[in-house]
């Protein structure tokens, strides 16, 4: 019990980012103190076992050891696959997004060193914050609110600074850019994305390891690089022309955003002479095609709006076993869509055929 709590004291300070100094300060201890409890050469006093908790920010259970923890990648797996069943609820999606931020942080608190679980974390609050900036919510919990962005600041930190995981670390400083514009604190935000990986860099891994593997174990070996690497770049691109699309729905004219969204996608529909990427240019498309229909409403053409939902429900229909990145982890569902439109708009898009066409053929495909 001894070095279980002082190991959990070690993991936590070190997740938080604290030195034995400044952690010794927070608690009105001695730095000596601290390292005698990491080391096992002592134990905390019952009455610093509460301050130690809420220092880091978690139970008293889990400072002490008592809450079973369930390590690696099986743990990460099994909260990935019960992140599924909560963004599949019934609930607003900003609700869906704030339980799955609640669970992912008590996942966290099981396992301190788990930095995969750690950036969901801030991953989910990222959309919270989107919804916190454009809609308001949790105005009326604005210290709960704070608190979690606060909290994933201190994740975020800790990421940087512990995690090895370079690919981890790039999630978690674009989600916590997210976080830091929607909050309106720009020059963090700025501080982040100039440490992710930019356009401008032609020199990027994928391409010289795949000259590596070529060298070192012939071409038919070098054949499954390329392919992954094609795929790589349709999620990159995808991606890129959807926060540009995003911007020209809600900024520009419906008819202009309308014109520059249909190039987006004949530029996609170019990887589909790849027959093993026919699934993945359907996901990538949905999430692009979302905007359609918004900018069909906003022109009054409904029943061409209901159509467009229509289409994004045949794709759902063709997916099969296409690979998914972070990006493209939510499904690209008809609720997406539709919550780009006003609720007039959407109860107007619901009266159409086309509309019902669409939900009938999702619905046939859950029982399949």
């Amino acid at each position: 019990m001894n070095m279980s709590i002082g190991n959990n004291i070690r993991i936590m300070r070190h997740r938080c980012g604290f030195t034995q100094e400044e952690l010794a300060a927070r608690l009105s201890v001695t730095p000596q103190a601290v390292s005698k409890w990491e080391n096992g050469g002592g134990l905390p006093d019952l009455t610093q076992i509460v301050p130690l908790a809420q220092v880091f920010g978690i139970t008293t259970d889990s400072l002490l050891g008592v809450t079973s923890a369930v390590y690696g990648k099986s743990h990460t797996e099994a909260a990935m696959g019960h992140e599924k069943l909560l963004m599949a609820s019934t609930l607003p999606p900003a609700e869906k997004h704030l339980s799955a931020y609640s669970y992912f942080r008590a996942e966290s608190e099981k396992e301190p060193t788990n930095y995969a679980i750690m950036c969901r974390c801030i991953n989910h609050a990222a959309e919270i914050s989107r919804y916190a900036d454009f809609e308001g919510f949790m105005s009326d919990r604005p210290e709960d609110r704070d608190e979690i962005f606060a909290d994933c600041e201190q994740k975020n930190a800790c990421i940087a600074r512990f995690c090895e995981n370079r690919a981890i670390i790039e999630k978690s400083d674009f989600a916590m850019a997210w976080i830091h514009i929607h909050t309106k604190q720009f020059d963090k935000a700025r501080t982040l994305i100039n440490r992710l990986p930019s356009l401008e860099s032609n020199n990027l891994r994928e391409g010289i390891m795949t000259k590596l593997v070529k060298f070192q174990y012939g071409f038919d070996r070098a054949k499954e690089n390329i392919s992954e690497n094609i795929r790589k770049l349709l999620h990159a691109t995808a991606k890129e022309f959807f926060y540009g699309f995003e911007d020209y729905a809600w900024e520009t004219e419906s008819g202009e955003a309308l014109a520059f969204g249909r190039k987006l996608l004949d530029i996609l529909q170019s990887y589909k002479a790849f027959d093993a990427l026919h699934s993945d240019v359907l996901l990538c498309e949905n999430h692009i095609r979302s905007f359609f229909p918004k900018c069909y409403a906003d022109m009054g053409n409904y029943e061409t709006s209901a159509e467009e939902l229509l289409i994004i429900a045949q794709n759902i229909a063709s997916f099969s076993s296409c690979t998914k990145n972070d990006w493209t982890n939510a499904p690209a569902t008809l609720d997406a869509a539709l919550s780009y439109m006003t609720e007039e708009q959407q109860e107007r898009v619901k009266c159409c055929p086309a509309y019902r066409e669409a939900i009938a053929l999702l619905e046939r495909t859950e029982e399949e």
